[in-house]
């Protein structure tokens, strides 16, 4: 009998959602929008090169060398060890590694330069046209560093293919937008819901049969996460149709969407009980996941925030949850790799609950 009431609930929570246009739309038509915009706009153009330079010389020669290549808008160069540099270009943060081996000194033209650049194993179409670029930067920073002619002279870098991954805006975008659709969801899909019910006066009338309040609440919750991983999967789909590369295990992903989940849906309870109306119900909905839309790295990475907007939003949950996702995607993350972040989504856990336990009411 109680599995039947919970059952039917299930059924009519599931139907109450589908039938809610606005909390539909946002929760669900929005994030696969977006995906399919950015998916076919591609932002893939190389207009930079990642380049890691590992200076083993260390002299003068070196120094001036390195501040000579500085010079080209789209070089952007770091410096460090060996180790360190081919580990970043491994991991696909690097499209080039510069070694400058110990004792090397600029050469005279049509001399080898003795300089090995490692390249990560990408499209072979665009590591070439990067490759001819690297090749002229280097040849006019040792050679012609006013832009002078270099035709003619042996090509100054050696390159080495290495292994690495290629990840593109595809990979990094997919793991953002199955974030904000788990934060939509939650807090949109509850919220309205919700309110509605309130406002029309059905949960008086369905608290007047012996329905327990417990059964009511979980069938919502049950509703919503199914429809959530629905949307994961479709969203998952579309990715991989554009290229998404996928690393990790797909149980590590169930668990924190799963987690991240329980944070919106707690979120989006206590601003469903807070809530009179739709009208007040829709801009705290939208003064609470705006910011972390465009401050969590949805859409593009939080390094290029300054410093102090970065250390802010690093402890903003939606951002927890797209760190895991995307340490997941595009590293293969395992639970046991995934400490900080598992330890702040807990955190926020047990925060969203205790707001949602403040502000719930029925009525």
């Amino acid at each position: 009998m109680r599995v039947g009431v919970l059952w039917a609930l299930f059924v009519a929570s599931g139907k109450m959602f589908i039938r809610n246009r606005a909390a539909v739309f946002f929760s669900l038509f929005l994030p696969l929008i977006i995906m399919l915009i950015f998916g076919v706009l591609n932002f893939e153009g190389a207009t930079e090169i990642q380049l890691g330079i590992v200076d083993e010389a260390e002299n003068d020669a070196s120094a001036s060398f390195i501040e000579e290549l500085g010079a080209y808008d789209y070089l952007v160069i770091s410096e460090g060890t060996r180790d360190a540099e081919l580990a970043a270009l491994e991991e696909g943060d690097r499209d080039f590694v510069l070694v400058i081996p110990g004792g090397w000194t600029a050469p005279a033209p049509g001399v080898d330069t003795g300089l090995v650049a490692y390249a990560g194993s990408g499209d072979p179409a665009q590591a070439q046209v990067a490759q001819g670029l690297l090749q002229q930067a280097v040849a006019q920073a040792l050679y012609a560093p006013g832009g002078g002619a270099t035709a003619g002279l042996t090509p100054p870098v050696t390159f080495e293919s290495v292994e690495s991954r290629d990840l593109g805006y595809i990979d990094f975008l997919v793991p953002g937008i199955v974030g904000m659709t788990i934060m939509q969801l939650g807090i949109f899909g509850v919220a309205f819901g919700f309110v509605q019910l309130k406002r029309t006066g059905a949960l008086r009338r369905l608290f007047a049969t012996p329905t327990s309040p417990s059964y009511f609440l979980s069938a919502q919750v049950l509703s919503r996460l199914i429809i959530g991983l629905v949307q994961v999967a479709i969203l998952f789909a579309v990715g991989i149709w554009f290229g998404l590369q996928m690393f990790g295990d797909y149980m590590t992903l169930l668990v924190v969407v799963v987690i991240g989940s329980a944070i919106f849906l707690a979120l989006g309870f206590g601003i469903a009980g807070w809530a009179k109306n739709e009208d007040q119900a829709a801009p705290v909905a939208n003064l609470v996941s705006l910011p972390m839309m465009f401050l969590s790295g949805v859409f593009f990475p939080r390094d290029a925030m300054p410093d102090f907007l970065a250390a802010i939003t690093a402890f903003l949950p939606l951002t927890y949850v797209i760190e895991a996702l995307r340490a997941i995607v595009n590293e293969g993350a395992t639970m046991m790799q995934l400490g900080p972040e598992l330890l702040g989504m807990a955190v926020w856990v047990v925060i969203s609950f205790l707001i949602a336990l403040r502000l719930f009411r029925w009525e």
